[in-house]
């Protein structure tokens, strides 16, 4: 039988975790990214326990540790006061709970950590793709300067945009999520009299909310703020924004945010859009994964994770199930699809959680939560619990039983 051959369209986080994936599984595989370089925007990314586990899989757990940084908590405030509401563990707790660091980054930092286990080999650069087709033999893609690659099956791994999504279930319009991200970077010493601590902290807010952690091995500190707002700015990760503007957003707010923004030397603002839930991301021989088959938004910071998971499990069902490729795609697609719509959904909720604009609902919400707010008695709630402990191995192995 000839080798089975792969076909990958995006040079993004998940794209370039299913090469990393498929190859340790000894299948062959080609990268196709349009840009002419791989590249991130300059921007944090939380890389939760369950991603993290799948990236020392890959044999990348020491050119992570390097870049990126080790919070010991996520820390939830009011906007106003600084009172602290929630306190969840993360650092060596969570690490020892659920057998994985949790980590945050750099996005740029974590594509090169990625870009070091791909090496020179099995890519393609400025390779825009004009179309997709298949048959019963197997799958072909038409690039834009009117070569034709073919191989055995194709995976969309093109993002919220995807052509490869497109051609296969029409195109839509992503969905305006009625929200805008601010986003910035900041040198840590312009911060440091702050004494923000080692800790992801989420300041909740009527109608927006910020979060912000440190990167970049501690030396920078990155936050992002969403708002609500019927005007969505652009929605390229690169629209630049006015810190006037940013701090007009957040008029009112904690001396220690505004302080911040104040010493971030650019902000960037973006629209927020996500999509509905497809039934399937599967026709015959080509699937979609990540962000074509299921954007969601940023609350739960689960985007990257998802798409490494994603990754992960597409390539050992490949590998499984070398001689019936069509059907190695929908057993991915059967155990993929439940867990990310049920994410999706709460990245919603997590919205109106951290946003929510209603007085009584505000202090109903706070005293919630004042329940698990202190430090030597904090718990994992029960999303954290079903999100940051999954083990993409195990369920490999479950599935295949």
């Amino acid at each position: 039988m000839a080798r089975l051959k792969v076909l990958v369209i995006g040079g993004g986080i998940g794209g370039m975790t299913a090469v990393l994936a498929l190859r340790q599984n000894g299948i062959d595989v080609q990268l196709f990214e349009q840009a002419a370089a791989f590249g991130q925007v300059g921007a944090g990314i939380q890389l939760s326990s369950n991603a993290v586990r799948i990236l020392l899989k890959l044999g990348l757990g020491g050119a992570l540790k390097r870049v990126a940084t080790y919070p010991e908590a996520r820390d939830y405030r009011g906007w106003d006061t600084g009172e602290r509401l929630y306190y969840t563990p993360l650092g060596q707790k969570a690490e020892a709970h659920f057998r994985s660091p949790y980590y945050a980054a750099h996005r740029a930092e974590l594509l090169d950590v990625l870009l070091s286990g791909l090496g020179e080999h099995g890519f393609r650069l400025s390779s825009r793709i004009e179309r997709v087709d298949q048959d019963q033999k197997g799958v072909s893609l038409t690039l834009a300067d009117g070569t034709t690659e073919h191989g055995d099956i194709l995976i969309g791994a093109d993002g919220i945009h995807s052509t490869v999504r497109a051609q296969l279930f029409g195109r839509e319009l992503p969905h305006y999520t009625g929200n805008v991200a601010w986003r910035g970077l900041v040198p840590a010493e312009r911060v440091a009299h702050l004494d923000l601590g080692s800790v992801v902290g989420v300041w909740m807010g009527p109608n927006r909310s910020i979060v912000q952690y440190y990167v970049a091995a501690g030396k920078t500190f990155n936050w992002i703020g969403i708002s609500r707002s019927p005007q969505p700015a652009r929605e390229s990760w690169l629209a630049e924004g006015k810190i006037e503007d940013a701090l007009a957003e957040y008029d009112g707010w904690h001396s220690t945010i505004r302080t911040i923004i104040s010493e971030t030397p650019k902000v960037l603002r973006q629209a927020l859009y996500d999509r509905e839930p497809l039934p399937d991301w599967q026709v015959g021989r080509i699937v979609l994964m990540g962000d074509a088959a299921h954007p969601m938004m940023p609350f739960y910071a689960q985007g990257g994770a998802q798409s490494i998971e994603d990754a992960f499990v597409l390539a050992g069902c490949i590998a499984e199930d070398q001689d019936r490729p069509i059907e190695a795609l929908a057993r991915f697609v059967k155990m993929r699809l439940p867990r990310t719509a049920w994410m999706q959904g709460l990245a919603r909720r997590e919205e109106e959680l951290y946003q929510m604009n209603d007085p009584v609902a505000i202090k109903a919400r706070n005293d919630r939560m004042r329940t698990n707010r202190f430090p030597e008695t904090a718990t994992f709630p029960a999303e954290q619990e079903r999100l940051y402990a999954y083990d993409a191995e195990v369920e490999l192995q479950k599935a295949s039983d």
